[in-house]
Parts: C-alpha cells; sequence; structure tokens
C-alpha cells in the first residue's frame, strides 16, 4: 500500500481504515496490526504537531512480508529534522506528578518496533520502522 495523507490530524480515520483494509486483506495477525496502527499513529501526529507550516501530505507505505511481518514507512517533505531513533530521557518510574511531558510517545514506539530507522536529507525526512509477531511488548 502506497499512499498520501493530508497533513491533519483529521486524516488519522482515514490513515487507520485504509490500512486496517489492507492489513486484513493480507491476513496479518492482530498481534501485529494493533502496534502498527498505534506506532503509525504516533509517529504521524509528531510530523504533523511538530510541523505546523508545512503544507504538503504525508507518504505512507505498508508492506507486508507475511502475515506476522509488517513495515511501515513515513515521508515528511519539508519537516524539520527529528530523529525518531534518539534516545529519549523518560523516567517511567517516576510519579505523574513529577514528569515532564512528552517523550513517552516515542519511547513506547523505540521499545514497541522491532526495528526503527530515521533518515533526513535535504528537508525529506523518512521514518521506517517493522514489527513482526513474536514480540510481547503489546
Amino acid at each position: 500500500m502506497k499512499r498520501d495523507f493530508k497533513r491533519k490530524l483529521e486524516s488519522l480515520g482515514e490513515l487507520y481504515e485504509v490500512t486496517e483494509q489492507f492489513l486484513e486483506a493480507h491476513s496479518v495477525e492482530s498481534a501485529v496490526r494493533f502496534p502498527v496502527h498505534l506506532a503509525m499513529e504516533e509517529l504521524f501526529v509528531n510530523m504533523v504537531k511538530y510541523n505546523p507550516g508545512v503544507t504538503t501530505d504525508i507518504d505512507v507505505r505498508v508492506e507486508v512480508a507475511s502475515p506476522d511481518n509488517v513495515t511501515v514507512t513515513l515521508v515528511d517533505e519539508g519537516g524539520v529534522e527529528f530523529d525518531v531513533t534518539a534516545a529519549r530521557d523518560v523516567d517511567t518510574e517516576a510519579p505523574l506528578d513529577d514528569r515532564t511531558p512528552g517523550g513517552l510517545g516515542l519511547h513506547l514506539i523505540q521499545n514497541l518496533a522491532d526495528t526503527l530507522e530515521y533518515e533526513y536529507q535535504d528537508g525529506r525526512g523518512k521514518v521506517i520502522f517493522t514489527k513482526r509477531s513474536g514480540n510481547d511488548d503489546v
């Protein structure tokens, strides 16, 4: 599946529906589908939220190698460089009142995805992640 989505939060419903239909058509296991949707949503929201002046669509590609192995690529043209693979200083043990907002979504993706890559060149950011079954983090 390769599709461009409008850079707005309202596109999340369409992103979910199109991806779910594609994953179902390829008999992708639910243990893989849920984390794929979660990671895609977090990455898409970050691209929209942290690049408010950018108007280009976000390119989303989903590839199914097997029912238990999915690779997703999100391409952000014109966005600022933001390496989603960089370690985040997140204290998941701290009380809620002591935590600084932000960073938990990326921390979750870093621990949920089986592979996570980031490339940035000439104003073009690309995030690639793979999710396979057998990962009991969900």
